[in-house]
């Protein structure tokens, strides 16, 4: 008997044990949605994105890396599935891994970060949240808008390789700069030590760079979101936070640099591309009612940011979601290329990695609403029913919107 009891585990750690039971099923679920759905994309539709960017991953070599290095090309996913090509995967076979194994890295980050910021929670929550995050689109409404993702945009897409690469190391990268500037708002004073260590400068620059070789969408709305809250904070502090603002934009200098050499390879004189002010004319291209198809994609975000105001717009990481989106959603409606591709949107992929952090911040505020005894009575009922059933809503379209990819009704 006694040696049953000492054998017993505790309530703590079954549910730690199921957490990652949870957590390898549903990752390894999410795995494979990702690499069918990549193989559908990559063998079986001509015309999508993937199809365009194999052909250049098939064309990579050494000289074509080390150019893109140097120039900040989006060329991190090519060189990837070259790499796995170069070891015996067969180059299909190769897409389906990188863009599988990015996707699960989103996963596992998110997963990550719910452990780190509500360590209280259940385990068993944290896996599903990380993986509703990684499937919700913007709500569907088929007598309003027949495409789900055209117009109104989402944080979660299939069908474009170097936006589902950049995600994880921005993910990375934003987390990162809440803490470092954590240090700022919650130090005494204004602390002008931004960083603990020299590695933690490189290590920073470095996952900056990571998502500029990825996708420059991420720094190019990134850089001015972070600038507004330097500015605002360097007006509180009549300059004493300057030190520090100045630490921390020096390790932009890198990404800054290259985002610099991608422009003018792809925007320079010579290259019969260019970039004009053409206001709303890009975006109300795939929607008729611009504010309603924002709030399509925001529904819950929103109503999760009304309900936690006090506590998302004094946070860091609220301040810093919004900052960014407000720069992406300007990009968006003033900014589009000239000649063939004016349409494709390419100006527009920082609004979509502006929602996935907008949508991370107000998921996990909502787990510690629903779960963190921070309301109680009829204010919990409402907030719980409007809220999981805008999130259900959400995560019904994402679902059908993956289902439309792999049948080949759509393309994106």
């Amino acid at each position: 008997m006694e040696e049953r009891v000492g054998m017993s585990i505790t309530a703590e750690e079954r549910e730690r044990r199921i957490g990652t039971m949870l957590s390898c099923l549903l990752g390894s679920l999410l795995f494979f949605l990702a690499f069918y759905s990549t193989y559908h994309l990559l063998a079986e539709v001509d015309a999508s994105d993937f199809t365009v960017h194999l052909g250049w991953a098939d064309e990579f070599n050494k000289w074509t890396l080390l150019r893109a290095l140097l120039t900040g090309s989006d060329r991190l996913w090519h060189a990837f599935v070259w790499l796995l090509n170069r070891l015996g995967v067969e180059l299909v076979y190769a897409g389906c891994l990188v863009t599988a194994g990015a996707i699960e890295a989103v996963y596992l980050i998110y997963n990550a970060l719910l452990k780190e910021m509500l360590q209280w929670l259940d385990r068993r929550i944290i896996p599903v949240s990380s993986l509703i995050l990684c499937l919700v689109s913007s709500i569907y409404m088929p007598w309003y808008d027949t495409h789900i993702y055209a117009g109104q945009g989402s944080p979660n897409i299939w069908h474009n390789p170097t936006q589902l690469m950049v995600r994880p190391f921005a993910l990375i990268a934003f987390w990162m700069t809440v803490r470092i500037y954590r240090r700022l708002r919650e130090g005494e004073g204004w602390p002008s030590r931004a960083f603990e260590s020299k590695g933690e400068v490189v290590a920073y620059a470095f996952v900056l760079m990571l998502t500029v070789w990825a996708k420059p969408s991420f720094v190019q709305a990134f850089i001015p979101g972070l600038a507004i809250l330097m500015i605002v904070d360097l007006i509180r502090s009549r300059g004493k936070a300057f030190l520090f603002c100045f630490k921390v934009a020096c390790a932009y200098i890198p990404a800054a640099a290259l985002v610099l050499m991608n422009f003018l390879s792809n925007f320079g004189s010579d290259s019969g591309n260019g970039i004009e002010i053409a206001l709303l004319d890009v975006w109300s291209h795939s929607t008729d009612n611009i504010p309603f198809s924002f709030l399509l994609l925001f529904a819950f975000p929103l109503f999760v940011f009304i309900v936690d105001w006090k506590r998302l717009l004094f946070s860091v990481e609220g301040q810093l979601s919004l900052s960014d989106l407000a720069v992406a959603v300007g990009m968006k409606a003033t900014l589009a290329e000239t000649g063939s591709r004016r349409y494709h949107g390419n100006l527009s992929w920082s609004y979509g990695l502006a929602a996935v952090f907008v949508w991370f911040i107000a998921l996990r505020s909502f787990l510690e609403l629903m779960f963190g005894n921070r309301l109680t009575g009829k204010k919990y009922t409402a907030v719980a029913v409007v809220g999981w059933t805008l999130l259900f809503l959400h995560l019904l379209t994402g679902i059908l919107y993956y289902i439309k990819i792999v049948s080949g009704e759509i393309l994106f």
